[in-house]
């Protein structure tokens, strides 16, 4: 079977992969957060950002490595990476 080569295209900070599914780092830290926005996801008036990625942490670089976060987006199709603002709420959809 061949398989296409994936796109990826640089991250704007749309939140629609953490918001739709928060990562395994996210759920062991904050179990009871599973089914909810993860904690550790934080708008910093102008896109989304997580606190177990950046520098500061000294296992960011772990995290970062193991989640693969900076290599791109791989969910350019998705209607937030155009409409980049605050989630409240929101369900990210899952056709994308």
């Amino acid at each position: 079977m061949l398989r296409e080569e994936n796109q990826y295209y640089p991250c704007v900070g749309c939140g629609y992969c953490c918001i739709r599914q928060t990562c395994t780092f996210g759920v062991q830290l904050h179990p009871e957060s599973w089914d909810r926005t993860c904690p550790e996801l934080f708008w910093d008036g102008g896109r989304y950002r997580c606190r177990l990625l950046m520098d500061g942490d000294p296992r960011g670089d772990f995290y970062r490595d193991l989640l693969q976060a900076g290599q791109g987006c791989r969910s350019h199709g998705n209607p937030w990476r155009r409409d980049v603002r605050p989630r409240e709420g929101e369900k990210a959809p899952e056709d994308y």
